[in-house]
């Protein structure tokens, strides 16, 4: 399995779009994508312009396959305007048990 986390920090007032771009690339990716087991968005009440996203894959190739896919790419094109910052971090399966309790 592969796990990666990506955190974005939306520009002032622009959570909203950001949210709206992760919400369709999410269904797409999870509809379209067979090596991915997960991709959730995930915004913090603590930090309401960062923007986590977090996802699952069978492997490394599925994770690279799904940073080519259409919808992926499209909506890189949409968020460029939209950030401040990103990052994205690969985690192992047990470090993703405490980021997520961490987010809950």
């Amino acid at each position: 399995m592969y796990t990666t986390l990506g955190i974005l920090v939306a520009q002032p007032g622009k959570l909203s779009l950001l949210s709206e771009v992760f919400t369709t690339l999410a269904k797409e990716t999870r509809a379209e994508e067979k090596g991915c087991l997960e991709y959730i968005p995930y915004i913090t009440s603590e930090n309401p312009a960062k923007l986590f996203v977090i996802g699952k894959y069978v492997d490394q190739e599925a994770f690279l396959a799904h940073r080519q896919s259409p919808h992926f790419i499209a909506a890189q094109e949409q968020v460029k305007v939209l950030l401040d910052e990103k990052s994205t971090d690969i985690l192992d399966g047990e470090l993703i048990v405490q980021v997520l309790q961490e987010l809950v």
